[in-house]
């Protein structure tokens, strides 16, 4: 039996997954964490199919605000905005085409909850010494992990992150799925996005939202709106919100201590990671995590990482 630490859509996912073999979630917050403040669209529909979840299949386009005038001058502004380094991000692909997207109900992670139906416990902070020789997932950050375990990475392998802030509102009467890069350094958002009638705005900024009112809240709704083409005027903006973001981007580490971290916390506690914060891999989707369950099942199945494609 497997115990989930984290519920997060990462860990209600291989909860859910695992059904059966899933003892219990322990979860730090007093509730479902429900921190996936971005946006619920996939690439594909596997989490739908492996949950048994219509997922509405949709065209969408990106495209980026132009800024230096190239894409790649374009996409290295991008990549400095956000998490400060001079690299090729996901914005060098948004030409402005239509791509097919999946797009989750909005109540999912109520759904992924019911689907996982083991026990959970809610305030409640996972202490490695109570599962020895158990057998455990970990969604917690890599970085929280190691020290809880006592294990240290080399003084030149160093965790970075940005922390940010994510605002969303609905747009009555639309119906569109669509995304926009931002590299300009003059607006502060990075990107927007527009699903189905829920616009999402996001800041790589920890000290946004310092001594925001809801006016000036909106205020940045309707500068995004204006760059899809809406005119602002004539738009009155439903349920307005403001959240934080701990982990708004991470920046890659050493792929061999990566790995051989989380080998070593396999091996000697039995404590597989899994999802984005937990494996340390920034690109990470959630059609990729169901791919690691199903690795994490063969791990243990087999008693051998020649399985470990990642």
């Amino acid at each position: 039996m497997f115990t989930v630490i984290g519920a997060g859509m990462a860990g209600l996912l291989a909860a859910a997954m695992l059904r059966e073999e899933c003892e219990c979630i322990i979860e730090s917050s007093p509730n479902l964490p429900n921190n996936h403040n971005a946006l619920l669209r996939f690439r594909t529909s596997i989490v739908g199919d492996t949950l048994g979840v219509s997922f509405k299949k949709v065209k969408m386009m990106k495209a980026v605000v132009p800024f230096v005038g190239n894409p790649i001058g374009d996409a290295i502004a991008y990549s400095l905005k956000t998490n400060g380094t001079a690299s090729l991000r996901s914005s060098i692909s948004a030409h402005g085409e239509l791509e097919e997207r999946y797009i989750a109900p909005a109540n999912l992670i109520e759904m992924m909850d019911r689907k996982a139906a083991c026990e959970k416990q809610f305030n409640n902070f996972f202490d490695p010494a109570n599962f020895y020789g158990k057998k455990v997932i970990s969604t917690i950050p890599m970085t929280m992990l190691a020290n809880l375990l006592g294990y240290k990475f080399p003084d030149n392998v160093a965790f970075e992150s940005r922390s940010g802030a994510v605002i969303s509102a609905t747009v009555p009467n639309a119906d569109i799925y669509a995304t926009l890069y931002f590299p300009s350094r003059a607006t502060e958002y990075y990107r927007a996005s527009i699903t189905g009638n829920k616009l999402i705005v996001e800041f790589a900024n920890e000290h946004v939202g310092a001594g925001w009112d809801k006016r000036k809240t909106a205020s940045y709704c309707y500068s995004a709106l204006s760059h899809f083409g809406f005119n602002p005027m004539a738009i009155d903006l439903e349920d307005v919100e403001y959240k934080r973001q701990r982990y708004a981007k991470i920046l890659p580490i050493d792929e061999r201590e990566r790995k051989r971290f989380i080998m070593w916390a396999s091996d000697k506690f039995g404590i597989y990671s899994l999802g984005r914060f937990a494996t340390w891999r920034p690109g990470l989707l959630m059609d990729d995590v169901v791919n690691d369950v199903r690795v994490i099942q063969q791990i243990v199945s087999n008693g051998s990482y020649d399985h470990l494609k990642r």
